[in-house]
């Protein structure tokens, strides 16, 4: 059989050949796809692939739970440190608990609030009879100014019985702290009765208690006698700390611990002695304390001594 001869004349020239990518439907991606011959339904295009999610940043803020915990440390070291705070008021029921406890530190905890608070409440009713008399002398100038003869005397007559009013109503809310403080009294001669085995410093301290028993007509007496008694034990810190209190009932036993402790080198001790020799009342005690207020190189004790020189002598410089 004969084979058909090829003849390379019989092909197309390149111009008319057939570009096969021509059998292709170019189908960009905003157009439909044909139908399915088969269902009629139109083919959709490849969805284009969604962005990938962005990686979680990891939170640089520190967990509640150690906020917290950094928070609670600066409240813990103020209640550690408010609960031991000798200065911290105490009411009078828990001073009658502290005053019966085997722990010193309450014990004078209790002692020391006992002497705060009377000397406080002194000074408060103090300043405000002050301020009542400023404010007196202050309304009676303007009377003055203002009015003269009956209406003056009328005037003033009205004035003075608000201001005997104020004096009575300042007296009179002193009083009424004193008698609640005064419900400790009783616990504080029971401790000092039965001190004999504890610390001294606990032992000064309840004389300090019971040198502001001075105003209680019925504990007077009894605290007087027992400051008298810790003043003749030997313990130099006691005997000074008895001495001192018992100037506040002008008790005049105690005199010369305090004329020797003018010498001390302590400054707190002068200062004491000072304050304790204006409470005494002895009109020759005045010129030591001159020269001490004079003399002295510490400026609270010259302060303490001229404040005593000046009650004692009627003076002031």
């Amino acid at each position: 059989m004969t084979k058909p001869r090829f003849d390379p004349d019989d092909l197309p020239d390149s111009s008319e050949r057939h570009d096969p990518a021509a059998s292709y439907i170019d189908v960009g991606p905003e157009d439909d796809l044909p139908p399915d011959p088969l269902t009629g339904e139109r083919a959709q295009g490849s969805p284009e692939p969604e962005p990938a999610a962005p990686a979680p940043v990891k939170s640089t803020r520190p967990p509640w739970w150690l906020i917290g915990f950094t928070l609670l440390i600066p409240l813990a070291v103020f209640s550690v440190w408010y609960l031991n705070w000798i200065g911290r008021p105490l009411s009078v029921a828990t001073i009658n608990e502290y005053l019966t406890s085997s722990n010193d530190k309450d014990v004078y905890h209790a002692l020391v609030q006992i002497a705060i608070q009377a000397q406080n409440a002194a000074e408060e009713a103090k300043g405000a009879q002050l301020r009542l008399e400023q404010g007196y002398r202050g309304k009676l100038d303007k009377l003055k100014a203002e009015h003269s003869g009956d209406e003056f005397n009328r005037a003033r007559a009205e004035l003075d019985e608000q201001r005997r009013q104020s004096a009575r109503n300042i007296e009179e809310q002193h009083n009424k702290f004193y008698a609640d403080l005064e419900l400790t009294f009783e616990s504080v001669l029971a401790f000092s009765a039965n001190s004999q085995s504890r610390a001294p410093a606990l032992v000064e301290a309840a004389c300090g208690a019971l040198g502001v028993m001075n105003r209680s007509q019925r504990f007077r007496e009894p605290a007087r006698r027992e400051l008298y008694r810790l003043m003749n034990l030997e313990n130099k810190v006691i005997r000074r700390a008895a001495a001192c209190n018992l100037a506040n009932f002008g008790d005049r036993s105690g005199r010369d611990i305090v004329l020797e402790m003018l010498d001390d080198p302590d400054a707190a001790a002068r200062g004491n002695a000072a304050i304790a020799l204006s409470r005494i009342g002895l009109q020759t005690d005045a010129q030591r304390l001159k020269q001490l207020s004079e003399k002295d190189p510490d400026p609270k004790v010259r302060e303490f001594a001229y404040m005593g020189y000046a009650a004692l002598s009627g003076n002031v410089d």
